[in-house]
């Protein structure tokens, strides 16, 4: 049995990791095997090392550190019942975590059942949580930014080097007209 202290301790350190984390997610862990839970476990620490925690905690407890986080009641209200499993992910790209889950549960009919959760501090529904591993990776959009950016530089050049083309081909055509 937990002490009080023991209690307060735990309400303080998830208060600070929901503080800290890019994403919460809820997710109800009801018929799910420990291979299972392990599985993918090994899943989001092969990309996240210690920046992600998939955890089983008391539901009060869980509640008290949401309230002390300063979260809406509101939303996660529905969503802390039963049984509760929190993922926390303290990284830039959440999205990944999210992408990991969701193709996990396509391949494991026994995996948790997305709740709902917090990605980037916004309260999202568990049936948006397919919608949103769908978003591109931080790096993919990074990408994305950079191809924008390039793309008319890139466009210029080609165009300004077909000028040229032509313009030498010309000056050839004419020399070889010539002699």
């Amino acid at each position: 049995m937990l002490t009080r202290e023991r209690k307060e301790e735990i309400v303080e350190s998830l208060t600070e990791a929901y503080k800290k984390s890019s994403l919460i997610l809820f997710a109800d862990y009801k018929g799910m095997k420990v291979d299972g839970i392990t599985a993918f476990r090994d899943k989001l620490y092969e990309k996240y090392d210690d920046r992600a925690q998939f955890t089983i905690k008391k539901n009060t407890l869980v509640r008290l550190a949401l309230n002390k986080a300063g979260f809406d009641e509101s939303e996660w209200k529905e969503s802390i019942i039963g049984t509760t499993a929190v993922l926390t992910v303290e990284d830039e790209d959440p999205v990944s975590a999210l992408k990991i889950i969701t193709e996990f549960n396509k391949n494991n009919k026994t995996l948790p059942l997305i709740k709902s959760g917090y990605l980037e501090g916004r309260y999202f529904a568990g049936s948006q949580a397919s919608e949103l591993a769908k978003l591109p990776s931080r790096d993919q959009l990074i990408a994305m930014v950079v191809g924008g950016f390039a793309a008319p530089i890139t466009g210029l050049v080609y165009t300004l080097n077909g000028i040229l083309t032509k313009f030498l081909y010309a000056l050839n055509a004419i020399k070889d007209k010539k002699s």
